[in-house]
């Protein structure tokens, strides 16, 4: 069977041995519901045509603000492995940031 393997910073890492030991569940396999979970919702996600529902298209410009959002986040994060912590708080701003250019 192919593996994955992810560098993590060590609190993630604890984090995820706790949730995997509340789950009665080795790291690896719970790292596997978990991701099967995510495919599942966006399985459902998708529309008819199979194709993901955005907002609106993938143009240039919009694939440039998410490289540029990407690199900033790098930069800040001093191009290391980011915390579940730090991708949060990114996430909660690119989110904001989309939200307000689609208005």
């Amino acid at each position: 069977m192919p593996m994955i393997q992810l560098p993590v910073d060590e609190p993630t890492r604890r984090r995820l041995e706790e949730s995997a030991s509340r789950h009665f569940q080795d790291v690896p396999s719970y790292c596997l519901s978990v991701l099967q979970h995510h495919l599942v919702e966006d399985s459902l996600s998708f529309n008819s045509a199979g194709e993901f529902p955005l907002p609106r298209p993938l143009d240039d410009d919009l694939l440039a603000q998410m490289r540029r959002s990407r690199q900033k986040t790098l930069a800040q994060a001093g191009h290391a492995h980011l915390s579940m912590e730090i991708l949060e708080l990114v996430r909660a701003e690119r989110d904001e940031e989309l939200l307000v250019s689609l208005y």
